[in-house]
């Protein structure tokens, strides 16, 4: 490995940890107010998401913070890894 390989796993590591985080804070926030059930088996992540944007933009008119920095992290992690994965292994073997 060389050290462009250690720099896109933190890179990717540190906005996935953000990513879990912030998904966390979303989760917490409707298991508190009662509006997702915790011991559902199988939870549509979709649905959480649709919930946490309709009750903080009825609360206070705005989406959640927690949405945001999730939606950007999560972009985050799944552009680098695959804009690495293009450079750094399909390109090489193509040129």
């Amino acid at each position: 490995m060389i050290a462009a390989d250690y720099t896109i796993l933190i890179i990717m590591g540190v906005a996935v940890a953000i990513a879990a985080g912030s998904f966390s804070i979303i989760a917490r926030y409707l298991f508190d107010r009662g509006l997702a059930d915790r011991n559902a088996l199988a939870p549509n992540i979709i649905d959480l998401y649709k919930t946490y944007i309709a009750h903080t933009r009825k609360m206070t008119g705005r989406i959640g913070a927690a949405f945001w920095i999730h939606c950007v992290s999560a972009g985050i992690f799944i552009s680098t890894g695959v804009f690495y994965t293009i450079g750094r292994f399909i390109l090489p073997r193509i040129f």
